[in-house]
């Protein structure tokens, strides 16, 4: 079988779905030797370590943007590659596809929440997304929280889409070593006790209030500890810092901004705690990420982090400042629920692998070139209320 595998999320300062398509194909490429596995992008790659040998890598001369690249340049390159079957990784795929597509659709936020987009890529990507999951031979998605919102908003046959779980990457475990935890605290300035975040800082991850609740803390005397919050700006949320009041420690808040992946374990293994508040996700790697390195996680109510987490976290039933607060204060000052929940974090991310991701993700391949579960949609889209 050859494989044409979608890298334009291959990028430089990648995120969440970048990171998801990198750790997905090392681990194809692993799992099965007689594919043919051949990366197609708009742009030269970048991954963290380098690709086997035997994965090709053909980038587009014309370095158009990726939605261009995708109607017009990608299906005549899956042409003359002769791919049987094409993986896109991010939510689209071209109009007209020359052979059999398999999208990974992650979330449906651009549908259940415009308002925590830009504008513009709702205009622009949402109507994609839409056509990808009609037109898509199969589906993939992260969670089976995300799944119910794909077969429910688009009322397509549940056997198309195939829930493939997400998992930290072999590096996140528990780091140990000294001289690491002392370059890793020098380089960002961290405190003895620090609370982490990490993620794009954008609307729908809620970080106005994780600081709120961690600013009431700290004048109430409740938290003698740092925030942390890591991850690229998104979209409006520039100078975030600058907008919360009631911190007169300047040092007690820290953005670092964009953090390399060699750096994330061990910023995860020195918090005192991971708190992920996000609103919607379509799995929450961070969580999974902080598990593995044996970080207590507080998060609230989302169902894709309640899928995810089990009972390996600390759960705030409401979504509000003042559960926030009341949920690190209780780690901060009991080390034995911290460890009980290391513990369980630990165990429960071993459930997830990325062998496993692969070996599933072949196993979609397979079935939607064999017709086994990619049946035709013959229901029209169910009409949804817009959340605000």
């Amino acid at each position: 079988m050859r494989i044409a595998f979608d890298g334009t999320t291959l990028t430089p300062r990648r995120t969440g779905v970048g990171y998801y398509t990198e750790h997905l194909l090392h681990h194809l490429a692993q799992e099965e030797a007689d594919d043919d596995l051949v990366v197609v992008s708009n742009q030269p790659i970048e991954t963290t370590r380098p690709l086997p040998a035997r994965v090709r890598v053909v980038n587009s001369n014309t370095r158009a943007p990726r939605l261009v690249w995708m109607q017009t340049t990608a299906p005549r390159l899956l042409r003359r590659l002769r791919a049987d079957i094409v993986h896109f990784t991010n939510g689209i795929m071209p109009l007209s596809c020359p052979i059999p597509a398999v999208v990974t659709i992650h979330d449906m936020s651009l549908t259940m929440y415009p308002a925590y987009h830009p504008s513009r890529r709702v205009l622009l990507n949402r109507p994609l997304v839409d056509v990808a999951a009609r037109r898509a031979a199969g589906i993939i998605t992260v969670s089976e929280s995300a799944r119910r919102d794909i077969v429910r908003l688009y009322r397509i046959d549940p056997g198309r889409v195939h829930v493939v779980h997400e998992a930290a990457a072999p590096a996140f475990r528990p780091v140990r070593d000294r001289n690491e935890i002392t370059r890793i605290r020098g380089r960002y300035g961290l405190a003895d006790r620090f609370i982490l975040y990490v993620g794009t800082i954008e609307p729908r991850k809620n970080l106005p209030l994780l600081v709120q609740a961690f600013a009431a803390c700290r004048r109430r005397g409740d938290l003698p500890h740092q925030l942390v919050c890591v991850g690229p700006y998104g979209w409006r949320s520039r100078n975030l810092a600058e907008r919360i009041d009631g911190l007169e420690d300047d040092h007690a808040l820290v953005f670092p901004g964009y953090v390399p992946f060699e750096d994330l374990p061990a910023l995860y293994s020195m918090a005192e705690m991971f708190v992920f508040p996000s609103m919607y996700e379509g799995f929450g790697l961070p969580v999974i990420e902080a598990m593995a390195c044996g970080t207590p996680v507080i998060t609230g109510p989302v169902p894709a982090l309640v899928e995810i987490g089990s009972d390996a976290v600390e759960r705030v039933e409401r979504l509000d400042a003042a559960s926030l607060a009341e949920a690190m204060v209780r780690l901060g000052v009991d080390p034995a629920r911290r460890a009980q929940l290391a513990a369980s974090g630990l165990t429960r991310a071993r459930a997830f692998s990325w062998a496993r991701a692969a070996r599933e993700t072949l196993d979609v391949y397979r079935r939607t070139l064999t017709g086994d579960g990619s049946s035709a949609v013959a229901m029209p889209a169910e009409t949804h209320t817009l959340v605000p």
